[in-house]
């Protein structure tokens, strides 16, 4: 017993003194020594991201969309003279080959007016303009980055991957794709403005009203916008906001469910009056089944070319035949995403959960199940989707260095490493976005049976390296892939008459290159959209330009029929106007070929060549008072050009105006012409 109470009693103890806390020389963390070194991070960002893009700001322009969303959009033509508020209002109700992104559109008109009223001579100015919205996007990425807990390296490391990852090229210096940055500059600032609401308790109206203007920006520069109201969703998610509840779901995003509702729409309706959602390409073609398994093939190569980005090309055609490996991926995409699901909810994942939906949200509507374009993916499509799996990447530099405190400088070197991998590659892909050509001949290495890359090719050798035996070698390549393609007859054809015009080309060889031209005309004919395609302004163009080259080969009968006949399928032709004006001249049918100019004129007011040949026509008719005006349009337009000139002495010697036939000779002179003898009389 004494034992035991001995064991249950124990002696108390007095009380531990606790000792006095130490003086320390450890002061508070400044707040102005944090924020300069945020602020530190955030200029790092955005240098290193404008020094790998500086390449871009040499570049010209590419045969690839450009001419339609700048260099020949006629909706833009105005700005080069002009501020238009009519043509701003055109911009916003029009689309261009069928996409509605009307901001970018804007922005090009703001850039001609004021800085480039020929793009073709200023492209820096737009890949400039290209290269900071790029690099802003970057900064934004930062911001959310950290706003989303992650430490401030690991926020340079993912914003980084986004800045300077090679598949920004396309997005970046493809002058076209000012939609992607712009639309991504705004969704990201909407997006940071949203984070801001989420977290604010005294200024929660004011930051979803901001997050709400930016994102109506986004709408308006690319349909891909639509994924916002989603990307909010994930973020919700992340956060640990009750997502799911209906007033969170949907009373607090309805205002961007209806934007991406109607602008969706918008869209559709504009692709499918311009026939993009049927077009000939292969994809068409493809079961739903195959559409499906292409989806999901695209989707696991997006994934594998964030990690190593191969075998880049700014297209990806449509093969005839879907690839094994996208059945594979059919069925193995699902199966790995729903046991990745599995676990990553079950474990609570959240980090991985929110990198994945929002690299899904917004890569999903771009897996071409629906083919609405030339390519089965693009590196511009994952502009914004990216965001999600480069969080992943950055997170995990957080998770290591919390785990294996003593190798985060190893870590640090190896990111590193990665990054710089990835700068030198991106300074590479730039050079492929110099101009059509280097454009094209990279996709013809990776493609070599795409037809349109050798069409698009010869298209540069024709129009702009002006070397018609390459254009013609190209354009034939592209017909032996595509036999019945009425465009490549006709575009090969135009490309035989011009060489038959080259100085070297010899005298001998003109008439036999004629003779082809009009043997690949007939086969254009033959194939052409009078046939069953859709066509009309190509099916005009090749009927024009058969009568053209009869003219040329004086077979002057046969040359009208087609000229008549072309205009009746298309009366928008100004070629066909100038060439059946020309052919009435000949046949001295002044009368006619006034009405041709007269109709060239009211569908183009600013060619003065045509003022001058009108001018010309109405001395003939006796209308010789009525052509001064026609000549002083022309001098007006062009005022570097003798002829036009020389045409007005011409009129003012038969109205007896000596003085004004005197001034005209005297300038022609000055630009070098020689007099005729008429006129010195």
């Amino acid at each position: 017993m004494a034992k035991e109470q001995a064991k249950g009693t124990k002696k108390k103890q007095p009380p531990a003194i606790k000792p006095l806390p130490q003086k320390t020389t450890n002061k508070p963390k400044d707040k102005s020594q944090t924020n300069y070194y945020f602020a530190a991070a955030a200029v790092l960002v955005t240098i290193l991201t404008f020094v790998v893009f500086l390449p871009s700001l040499s570049l010209g322009f590419v045969n690839w969309d450009d001419p339609y969303n700048l260099t020949e959009n006629e909706t833009l033509k105005l700005f080069a003279t002009q501020w238009s508020w009519s043509g701003v209002k055109e911009i916003f109700t029009t689309d261009v080959i069928g996409n509605y992104n009307p901001l970018p559109v804007f922005t090009f008109a703001i850039e001609k007016y004021f800085f480039a009223r020929n793009p073709l001579e200023h492209p820096f100015v737009f890949h400039f303009n290209n290269v900071w919205m790029h690099v802003l996007c970057t900064l934004f990425v930062f911001l959310i980055f950290t706003k989303l807990g992650m430490s401030r390296i690991a926020a340079v490391i993912g914003a980084l991957l986004f800045g300077i990852h090679p598949m920004r090229v396309e997005s970046v210096s493809w002058i076209t794709e000012r939609k992607d940055v712009l639309y991504g500059m705004f969704f990201l600032a909407s997006l940071l403005a949203y984070i801001k609401y989420t977290n604010s308790t005294t200024s929660k109206s004011k930051w979803y009203v901001i997050a709400l203007l930016l994102s109506v920006f986004s709408y308006f520069a690319k349909v891909q916008a639509v994924t916002l109201p989603l990307s909010m969703v994930a973020i919700d998610f992340f956060l640990k906001r009750n997502w799911k509840n209906p007033k969170i779901l949907l009373l607090e995003k309805m205002p961007w469910w209806i934007l991406s509702l109607t602008f969706g729409c918008i869209n559709i309706y504009f692709l499918g009056l311009n026939d993009s959602l049927n077009s000939s390409n292969a994809v068409v073609s493809h079961s739903f089944i195959d559409k499906l398994a292409i989806g999901a093939y695209s989707y696991a190569i997006y994934i594998m070319k964030l990690i190593f980005p191969y075998k880049m090309s700014p297209l990806y055609p449509y093969a005839p035949e879907v690839p094994v490996a996208a059945y594979i991926c059919l069925i193995a995409v699902p199966i790995a995403l729903a046991g990745f699901l599995f676990w990553a909810f079950r474990k609570q994942k959240t980090t991985l959960i929110f990198g994945w939906a929002f690299f899904t949200f917004n890569v999903m509507f771009l897996l071409q199940i629906v083919g609405a374009g030339q390519g089965f993916l693009a590196d511009r499509f994952t502009y914004i989707a990216y965001i999600g799996l480069f969080f992943l990447m950055a997170k995990m530099y957080d998770w290591i260095s919390a785990q294996k405190p003593a190798s985060i400088l190893l870590l640090q070197i190896g990111f590193g490493l990665y990054l710089a991998g990835f700068a030198y590659l991106t300074t590479q892909q730039q050079k492929i976005w110099q101009h059509g050509g280097t454009l094209w001949e990279r996709v013809k290495i990776f493609y070599p049976n795409s037809p349109l890359a050798w069409k698009q090719a010869a298209n540069y050798y024709r129009d702009e390296a002006k070397d018609l035996s390459k254009a013609i070698e190209n354009y034939k390549q592209a017909i032996a892939l595509q036999p019945k393609d009425a465009f490549a007859y006709n575009d090969l054809a135009k490309a035989y008459t011009d060489s038959s015009f080259s100085p070297n080309t010899p005298q001998q060889n003109r008439n036999e290159l004629l003779l082809t031209a009009l043997q690949t005309y007939n086969d254009a004919v033959k194939y052409d959209s009078i046939a069953g395609q859709p066509d009309k302004k190509t099916a005009g163009e090749i009927l024009v330009n058969r009568g053209a080259n009869y003219a040329i080969l004086g077979n002057l009968d046969k040359a009208l029929p087609d000229l008549n006949k072309g205009l009746e399928i298309n009366p928008e032709n100004l070629n066909g106007y100038a060439n059946r004006a020309i052919l009435y001249t000949q046949i001295n049918r002044y009368d006619l070929s006034l009405k041709d100019r007269d109709a060239y004129i009211a569908l183009n007011p600013d060619n003065p060549d045509i003022y001058y040949e009108r001018g010309v026509c109405k001395i003939n008719l006796g209308q010789t008072v009525a052509s001064i005006s026609d000549f002083d349009k022309a001098i007006a337009l062009n005022n570097t050009k003798p002829v036009y000139y020389l045409g007005r002495a011409q009129a003012n010697k038969l109205l007896g105006n000596v003085q004004a036939v005197s001034a005209d000779i005297s300038m022609a002179k000055q630009l070098g012409a020689q007099i005729p003898a008429e006129l010195m009389q």
